[in-house]
């Protein structure tokens, strides 16, 4: 299946509503069962959903005021690439913290995430 850049988006909506509701079970059925995500270049990927949605559960439960955008920046094939922008408030410390990224994923034929990575800089205030 080719990626459309109407599916991606919506995949990416998807991601955003997930990472705002911080809801784990969710934000994982966005990927296959055996998918790869990596986190940032320099760390193993987490692999499959349990590991994603344990990793993903980890980095959000101190989240609060998720605010989640992004635009397409290309699809060709099964692959898509899109810049994001996240801003959340720290629960423990009340600082605001802003993230800009890009991820490249790679789509299966069933239309969910097969590998997904990811490069991003943070600023916390």
């Amino acid at each position: 299946m080719a990626l459309s850049e109407q599916h991606f988006e919506q995949w990416i909506e998807r991601y955003g509503a997930a990472w705002a509701a911080r809801d784990g079970a969710r934000f994982a059925q966005l990927f296959e069962a055996d998918a790869i995500y990596y986190w940032t270049p320099f760390e193993d990927p987490k692999r499959g959903r349990d590991e994603i949605a344990s990793a993903f559960n980890g980095a959000v439960g101190r989240q609060r005021d998720v605010d989640f955008g992004a635009r397409v920046l290309y699809v060709q094939a099964n692959l898509g690439a899109a810049h994001w922008t996240c801003s959340f408030t720290r629960a423990t410390t009340g600082k605001r913290v802003h993230i800009d990224g890009i991820f490249v994923v790679q789509f299966s034929d069933h239309g969910k995430a097969l590998s997904f990575r990811e490069w991003w800089h943070s600023d916390e205030g």
